[in-house]
């Protein structure tokens, strides 16, 4: 039976089983040795690799978290500003609406002061209207008065007036004029001249 090749310590073949068994012997131990001698240095490759791998895989995975943290904060500040902005813009705009509102209850309280002002002017000046018809109305009642007289609720007569007194005046210096008057009894009738004859 073959024996396989034993290394030594420094991973070389031993040479005196080697030389002992044949050609074919020593070609299968030198494959054997150069299997177990490479095994080490590719797992050794490969994990180095695999670290590789991984660092570079852990890599793109940092960066890419620092990129979306970036992001994040990005829009965490582009939202704390708008959020600022859009608060000093609500403090502005309700500082214009307490001021339109102070002008409109001052706009009203000045139009329902002018209505009471309109109304009461209103009502002073129907009063002045009524004033004025009464004062006309008495105007020309006195105007009548003072042209035809006033005639008396008790008898009936009408007494005075600018008219009459004008007519008598005339009347009487018609009288003086002729020496005489032509009044009611300043002649005699017809009737009472017959009674003096008679």
């Amino acid at each position: 039976a073959r024996r396989p090749a034993r290394l030594v310590a420094d991973g070389r073949l031993d040479s005196a089983p080697l030389a002992a068994a044949g050609p074919e012997s020593m070609a299968d131990a030198t494959m054997a040795a150069a299997a177990s001698t490479a095994s080490p240095e590719k797992d050794q490759k490969d994990s180095v690799k695999n670290a590789q791998s991984r660092a570079e895989h852990i890599g793109r995975k940092v960066k890419m978290l620092d990129q979306v943290t970036n992001g994040i904060q990005a829009r965490h500040r582009a939202a704390t500003d708008n959020l600022v902005r859009m608060r000093h813009e609500m403090e502005d705009k309700q500082k214009n609406i307490a001021f339109a509102t102070q002008a409109r209850d001052n706009l009203q309280a000045k139009v329902d002061e002018n209505k009471q002002k309109a109304k009461t002017l209103r009502i002073a000046l129907l009063k002045e209207e009524q004033r004025g018809a009464n004062l006309m109305k008495d105007l020309q009642e006195n105007l009548r008065t003072m042209y035809n007289g006033r005639e008396d609720s008790s008898t009936g007569l009408r007494e005075g007036g600018l008219r009459r007194v004008t007519k008598h005046l005339q009347s009487q210096e018609l009288a003086v004029h002729r020496g005489f008057h032509c009044g009611v009894g300043s002649t005699h009738s017809v009737r009472s001249l017959s009674a003096t004859r008679a």
